[in-house]
């Protein structure tokens, strides 16, 4: 009996597709190191390894009761958070710290992913939908969501930090919380994080010739901005809570956005002197770059220019394996983990590429089916989690590649060398697959 709920319950479409993408990603791990240092040439070995412990800790979740891991999500959310402080006092290797134990790295920041979307999970599935409309309830989620990016930006990994985010949304969303909730914290984040870009480009790109743009990274003029706008926010907060009488609904109405833009443009300007003041050269290069990489072709820009040409080699059919003139020749920088995409485009060329979009498909579709058909809430904010952090990997990864998106050293869900991450998405794949799995018990 158990062996046919194995066969109908079990995603081969989706296994295969994981599959299929791990293998491809093994084979051009190989091609890009080939010419490489011994060291690099075992790369594909590696992989190879970390693919046996990802399938069996698959397997292992697979067949773990689904009520468990609802039950265990703080315990494993706490666990990773404690392996995130321990990081910390580590040292850096390569710009990041990571927890080294007898000569294995372990990124604690990759299982954060998964602990935090089965807490969210779990948080948003023990609230009924009046619950939901409570902004304490959605506040209490976002310090779930959010509590573990401080952690990780102080190793500093920001482009781990990023991915949070969007599952947030994508999971409160789903399960109903207030829409204007996520409306506002989209307002928040966007403005938030625009003054502070706006503030760096003026400073690295134009001089300081901005001379409004200068004065928000002033601290002197910051403390005035701050007494100004806290003045402003304690008048406001007095005439919306009808401290002072005689005030309509409409001016209430009005009040309360102008509380909100105040609050917003307060954390923004606030923002800008640290940013300015403590970003680091490369994080700096980065942001330069991705407005213009021809700036510094030979320097900061050379990643994704380089990048680009690779992928624009490729061509339909590609150059063959293990023939790619960019690749090859080590043109193409980090090739095994951040750029093994247009290591494939080059290669493999456009067909290649299409083939990999197209196993990114099936995943995302068996993903979707699997929410349509589960069993409880848990399951569908689960799953949502789950799919919108490969598709956040999947659209960074391969808008950096392009040119589209900032470099930020995210790896390609399953294709990019790293144990670590690869265990990762096999351990989300497994919960998956483990709740279409459950609909047969």
């Amino acid at each position: 009996m158990k062996s046919n709920r194995f066969i109908v319950g079990f995603d081969y479409i989706l296994f295969l597709s994981v599959i299929f993408l791990t293998i491809i990603g093994i084979m051009f791990i190989y091609s890009a190191n080939i010419n490489k240092s011994n060291d690099l040439k075992l790369e594909y070995l590696k992989q190879i390894s970390f693919l046996i412990v990802s399938l069996v800790l698959f397997f292992v979740i697979l067949f773990f009761p689904t009520r468990n891991f609802q039950n265990y999500s703080l315990g494993f959310y706490i666990i990773c958070l404690v392996g995130l402080g321990l990081t910390l006092f580590f040292p850096e290797v390569m710009g990041q710290r990571r927890m080294n134990l007898g000569g294995v790295s372990i990124q604690f920041s990759e299982f954060m992913k998964i602990a935090t979307i089965s807490l969210l999970a779990y948080y948003f599935s023990q609230r009924s939908k009046d619950e939901l409309k409570d902004i304490k309830i959605y506040l209490k989620a976002c310090i779930l969501g959010l509590f573990p990016v401080g952690l990780i930006m102080l190793q500093p990994d920001l482009g781990t930090s990023l991915v949070y985010f969007p599952v947030l949304i994508a999971i409160s969303y789903v399960a109903g919380v207030s829409r204007k909730f996520l409306l506002y914290t989209l307002l928040l984040v966007l403005v938030t994080s625009s003054i502070p870009v706006l503030t760096t480009i003026n400073h690295l790109f134009y001089n300081n010739e901005n001379e409004i743009l200068s004065l928000l990274v002033n601290p002197r003029y910051i403390a005035i901005l701050f007494l100004t706008l806290i003045l402003t926010l304690g008048i406001s907060l007095l005439v919306y809570f009808d401290i002072l009488k005689g005030i309509s609904q409409k001016f209430k109405i009005f009040f309360f956005w102008y509380i909100f833009i105040c609050s917003v443009f307060l954390i923004g300007l606030t923002l800008s002197y640290p940013v300015n003041k403590f970003l680091k050269p490369y994080q700096k290069d980065r942001l330069l770059i991705f407005f213009n990489p021809y700036v510094d072709a030979k320097g900061s820009g050379y990643h994704i220019i380089q990048s680009m040409t690779t992928i624009g080699n490729g061509g339909l059919f590609g150059k063959g394996w293990q023939k790619g003139e960019q690749a090859q020749k080590f043109f193409l920088p980090e090739q095994a983990t951040d750029f093994i995409y247009p290591v494939i485009a080059e290669e493999s060329g456009f067909l290649g590429s299409i083939i990999v979009l197209i196993l990114y498909f099936l995943i995302f579709y068996r993903g979707v089916r699997i929410i349509l058909y589960a069993r409880d809430y848990w399951s569908v904010y689960t799953v949502t989690g789950l799919l919108t952090m490969y598709l956040f990997h999947i659209i960074q990864n391969m808008g950096m590649c392009v040119g589209i998106m900032p470099i930020t050293g995210i790896p390609l869900p399953f294709l990019s060398y790293g144990g670590s991450f690869l265990m990762t998405c096999y351990m989300g794949i497994g919960i998956i697959m483990n709740i279409n799995f459950s609909r047969y018990y």
